[in-house]
Order: structure tokens, then C-alpha cells, then sequence
């Protein structure tokens, strides 16, 4: 059985499953970044089995997990999503399935696991130590259950909850209103490493001029505020004072071969 598991991640839970996962299901699985294939046309898979693992966004799926959606072409494969999240995986997995019906396709399964937090712009979601560990154990506990469902190709269902209205204004908020890409900056922590500009997905950031500059095509994704190893990009006025977090079993590295 040959298994595709195509990935997105931000701070390295999405990965930290995808590897957890392939470890479970062991033979003939091929791990792909999404920021890696879709830069070209159509992503072609024929794989037995198709799995699209990856963060909650907005309640929603992330700008590039969707232009992966409306790129990749699938034929009578086995179909799964799972979405990691802090709060609640809310509309992911359902976006994901839609996007498949537009192509005569559907979800077989749809799984949510719950990971450390990380959203630090409106309110700070972090938590304790001691609750990602518990959040971590019991990510492996379920990966065990999700191998199982996979390897036996069951149907199983969509977790989360659908609520296109009141979602679909977060997202106008952060874009229209909050504009998320307007409010980063750096403090003279800085030292202009660069790496910043290796982690983002969009080849979104730039320094110009000894400055550090952030252009309108940003996915929110904070991998770059997370990862840096100054903690010198802020955002927003609760930034300075969040904790910032990342994965502890993925490395900078990891994230910008993603």
C-alpha cells in the first residue's frame, strides 16, 4: 500500500504527527512537504492511500493548504485529513472535504488532535509546560488508533464543527481590519540573521536597507515570529510578553527543508 502524506507547519506539530504517523504505518510512505509542490501545476498522486495533515487556521484551512487543495489531483485513493490544533479544529477538516467534493472526491476520515498553542496576536494561547506534555502523550496515543483506521481504509467521519458564518468573519477580521502583516516589526534584538526570511512559506519577508520588511502576501502562519532565535519579531501589543513555542521534536532545520 502506497501512502503520500502531504504536510504544512508552522511551529512543527503538523510535521511532529506526520513523522509520528509514518513510524505507525511503517511501509511504502512518503513524506511531502506541501510548500515544496505547489509552486508548480497540477500535483499528480497516485498513491493507494492520500493523507493532508496540517494547523487549524482562523477555524479554518491555511492559504497554501487550500491552493493545495484546488492543485492536487487524486484518483480512487483512500482520503484522510488530520488538522492539529490549540482550541478547536472548528471548520478545517469540513474545508477540506469540500474542496474534494469540487473534484467528485471525497474524506474518508477526518481527525483533530489537539497540540501546544501558539497564537499570540489577539489573546495569548500558550500553555504550560506540563499541558503540552500531557497534550504530546496523548497525540501519540491517538496517531495509534488514526494507523490503525488507515491501514484498514475505514470510514470514519469529520471532527470538528461546521460554522461558516461567524468563522468566515475572523478571517475577514485578521485580513481587513487587524491586517496581521502590517503590525510586524522587529526590536534591536535583531541581528538581521536572515532565517526569518528561509522559514517562510510565502517568500514573504525581506530586508531591505538593514530593515526588516513583511509584504502583503502573509499566511499568518507566525512561523517566523516562533522560530526566531532572538525572539526579536513582535507583533501586535501582546507579543513581547507571550511565550513563543514551537514543536520540541522538530528543528529550525526541519522547518525550512518543510
Amino acid at each position: 500500500m502506497k501512502t503520500a502524506l502531504y504536510y504544512f507547519t508552522g511551529t512543527g506539530n503538523s510535521l511532529a504527527v506526520t513523522r509520528d504517523l509514518a513510524i505507525e504505518l511503517q511501509d511504502n510512505v512518503e513524506i511531502i512537504p506541501i510548500t515544496r509542490i505547489i509552486q508548480a501545476g497540477p500535483v499528480y498522486s497516485n498513491h493507494d492511500v492520500v493523507g493532508i495533515i496540517f494547523p487549524a487556521w482562523l477555524h479554518h484551512i491555511p492559504p497554501v493548504v487550500e491552493e493545495f487543495m484546488a492543485k492536487i489531483i487524486v484518483n480512487d485513493s483512500y482520503i484522510f485529513a488530520i488538522c492539529t490544533y490549540a482550541i478547536n479544529p472548528y471548520n478545517s477538516l469540513f474545508d477540506i472535504n469540500a474542496a474534494l467534493e469540487q473534484k467528485g472526491s471525497k474524506l474518508t476520515a477526518g481527525f483533530a488532535i489537539a497540540m501546544g498553542g501558539k497564537y499570540v496576536l489577539l489573546k495569548d494561547i500558550t500553555f504550560s509546560d506540563e499541558e503540552n506534555e500531557r497534550r504530546f502523550a496523548e497525540e501519540k496515543k491517538k496517531i495509534k488508533v488514526i494507523a490503525n483506521i488507515i491501514k484498514e481504509k475505514q470510514q470514519f467521519g469529520i471532527e470538528g464543527s461546521f460554522d461558516t458564518n461567524e468563522t468566515r468573519q475572523l478571517v475577514y477580521y485578521h485580513k481587513h481590519i487587524y491586517k496581521v502583516h502590517e503590525k510586524f516589526r522587529v526590536t534591536e534584538a535583531c541581528t538581521l540573521c536572515g532565517q526569518c526570511i528561509k522559514i517562510c512559506p510565502k517568500n514573504n519577508i525581506k530586508i531591505i536597507n538593514a530593515n526588516v520588511l513583511w509584504k502583503e502576501n502573509c499566511d499568518y502562519c507566525l512561523a517566523c515570529l516562533h522560530w526566531c532565535p532572538k525572539t526579536a519579531i513582535q507583533n501586535g501589543e501582546l507579543s513581547p510578553t507571550c511565550r513563543r513555542y514551537h514543536h520540541p521534536s522538530i528543528s529550525i532545520t526541519d522547518i525550512i527543508l518543510r
